[in-house]
């Protein structure tokens, strides 16, 4: 039971009907840190000791498989609790099964720190207890305050959104290839607002696309600075399903770009799966003008939705970007693997480039290398950051980049 590192003190929960490996589970989460640890084996049980708690649980670790209220319902019900402890899983079920569960407890907005096989070790669960206590990833979950729509008019008006930058860079050379703009709000009390503040607001009051074509504006602003300095950095922008109902949008983004003097092909269009679905005539169209321009085009979040295949065929494709969901933890899960594997045998038949998202780890960047993946962008690589800082950031990525990354000349 020997564990290298430990955590701050945590209140734990384990959910477990077997009674020696709950025991086992009880000593190992005790080794681990944790100042106290409840114990349940029925979802009934667990579910009368988190509504019955003195104190918060910081961390539920459950099994999935048990007779009466299984695991499955349990976090059912902790989540229309508005539960904010962290969930480990703890199954030794079929992969298949397991991946299913994740997914349904993510969209059930559970914080879950991953999967451990059984039987448990502390080796197993200490890199996830980690990621409870890792910085700006709090237990509990932050109350977001939504921006009114004067707020975001007023905000646009002024020109205080704006974008952030996330590196994109080649899985071979480690060369930066590009970036892909994130909006952000400057808020003259707030600070700098997440997306999920303002973009719904934005969507519903029409309001997206001014938004979207300031950004652009501001991006190719940085992308002439960073010509200057001697780097050709391409971007990538988002277009949200409103903007592309407005045939009239290539032209708008053509004139930014004769504007700011950056080539069209240095702009890339990136859609989500399902965005050519709400309007498909408008949608087609703007999108078909788009490429006829020359701007780039990529699917965002590439299989996750239902026709990613027939979107394929429809769509005047330049990239296609696999969505984190296959490429973080893909280390340890030979189906997420194959998922990728096959994204980019078909991508590459194609004749389109391949972009990894959520490239966390340096597992993830190794495992999206030796499958073929041409570019990577992710928090292992660099977080999303202002213009000014991209030069900085680059010169410490060319000096501590992966072994897998040949150095450039």
């Amino acid at each position: 039971m020997e564990v290298t590192s430990r955590v701050p003190p945590f209140r734990a929960l384990i959910l477990e009907d077997h009674d020696f490996q709950r025991h086992i589970g009880v000593q190992i989460l005790k080794h681990c840190g944790a100042s106290e640890v409840l114990e349940a084996s029925g979802g009934a049980i667990a579910l009368d000791l988190v509504r019955t708690a003195s104190s918060p649980i910081d961390v539920l670790l459950c099994d999935l498989n048990m007779p009466g209220m299984d695991g499955l319902a349990f976090l059912r019900h902790i989540a229309e609790q508005g539960s904010t402890s962290s969930v480990i899983l703890g199954s030794s079920l079929d992969p298949a099964i397991i991946r299913t569960a994740e997914i349904m407890a993510k969209s059930y907005g559970i914080r879950l720190l991953g999967v451990v096989e059984k039987p448990l070790s502390g080796a197993k669960l200490m890199p996830l207890l980690l990621r409870h206590f890792s910085p700006g990833k709090a237990s509990a979950r932050p109350t977001i305050q939504a921006a009114t729509f004067d707020e975001v008019k007023s905000g646009i008006s002024q020109r205080q959104f704006g974008p952030f930058f996330q590196p994109q860079v080649d899985m071979r050379s480690g060369a930066l290839v590009g970036v892909e703009a994130l909006m952000r709000w400057h808020h003259p009390s707030r600070g700098l607002v997440p997306p999920a503040v303002f973009i719904p607001v934005m969507e519903s009051a029409g309001l997206i696309s001014p938004a979207t074509l300031m950004m652009i504006e501001e991006s190719l602003i940085h992308c002439r600075r960073w010509r200057a300095a001697g780097l050709e950095v391409p971007i990538a922008v988002n277009l949200s399903p409103e903007s592309l109902r407005d045939t009239s949008l290539p032209e708008q983004i053509e004139a930014l770009t004769q504007a700011a003097g950056i080539a069209p092909g240095a702009l890339t269009i990136e859609i989500t799966e399902t965005v050519a679905m709400t309007d498909l005539g408008h949608s087609m169209e703007t999108l078909a003008r788009l490429r006829i321009k020359g701007f780039n085009l990529s699917i965002d979040d590439y299989g996750t939705g239902f026709s990613s295949m027939q979107q394929l065929t429809r769509l005047p494709l330049t990239e296609i970007k696999i969505d984190q969901s296959f490429v973080t933890g893909a280390a340890e899960r030979p189906i997420l693997r194959a998922l990728i594997e096959t994204s980019v045998v078909m991508a590459k038949r194609l004749g389109l480039r391949t972009v990894a998202e959520g490239v966390e780890t340096a597992e993830d960047w190794d495992v999206c290398a030796r499958l073929g993946c041409e570019t990577a962008q992710g928090y292992f690589i660099g977080r999303p950051m202002p213009g000014e800082a991209i030069a900085g950031w680059y010169q410490g990525w060319l000096a501590s980049r992966p072994d897998g990354a040949a150095r450039a000349p």
